[in-house]
């Protein structure tokens, strides 16, 4: 049976409604279709639910958590609710550009590359030179092992491979998320930047570019 919610919940919300009215009314409908859909409590008679209160105690958590939720973003594409840079005009070249506001300790992107693959450097000998010094500047994946990690699908650039040095960067790396957020507050329109030596091995194509000031090419492993 479907626990009938809205005079039980509301009920339950009212000590909620005291702090933040109205938040509270605003997505207590949204909070209630939610729950309705999964929560299953016997119906003793007239639609009122029989709980005992460990789970009556649950009900009411998860109908105040939900109701304080924004409905919009209860409705949003999960992969899509925290996009705040995309790729336009940087500082040197292409960067990444906030495209709203960014909170401070937003995660920016992913530093994983989830689209590549292990192979043995010798196998980009075959390539153009173009296309190796591509694999250096977009991916950074050649190691001194005598391995690299390239794309399986070119046309799918990691977001961090459009991120730009500055020695006073607005954004840093979070080694426990492997992944580069905010450490300030962004502007829309403001470009994303990050110190590659805080995370970058000395040895890498990054770190050389900044200790080469970006004047020419390091010397490459391929």
């Amino acid at each position: 049976m479907i626990v009938a919610g809205s005079s039980l919940l509301f009920a339950s919300l009212s000590p909620f409604a005291a702090i933040q009215p109205r938040a509270v009314c605003r997505h207590a409908a949204t909070a209630m279709n939610l729950i309705d859909g999964a929560v299953q409590l016997p119906v003793v008679a007239d639609g009122v639910a029989a709980a005992d209160g460990p789970a009556l105690v649950q009900l009411m958590t998860a109908a105040a958590f939900l109701a304080l939720v924004p409905a919009r973003r209860l409705l949003q594409p999960q992969g899509l609710r925290d996009v705040y840079v995309r790729p336009g005009k940087g500082s040197h070249g292409v960067g990444l550009i906030a495209i709203r506001s960014v909170p401070k300790r937003a995660r920016i992107c992913g530093c994983e590359a989830l689209y590549a693959e292990q192979r043995r450097t010798a196998s980009l000998l075959w390539l153009p030179a173009e296309v190796r010094a591509t694999v250096h500047e977009l991916w950074d994946g050649v190691d001194r092992d005598g391995t690299c990690t390239v794309p399986r699908d070119f046309e799918v650039v990691p977001l961090v491979s459009f991120l730009n040095h500055a020695a006073a960067p607005n954004c840093y790396y979070d080694d426990e998320e492997n992944c580069i957020r905010a450490s300030r507050r962004l502007r829309k329109g403001e470009e994303a930047t990050v110190d590659y030596r805080q995370y970058q091995e000395a040895d890498s194509y990054t770190y050389q570019q900044v200790a080469a000031g970006f004047r020419g090419k390091p010397k490459t492993y391929l």
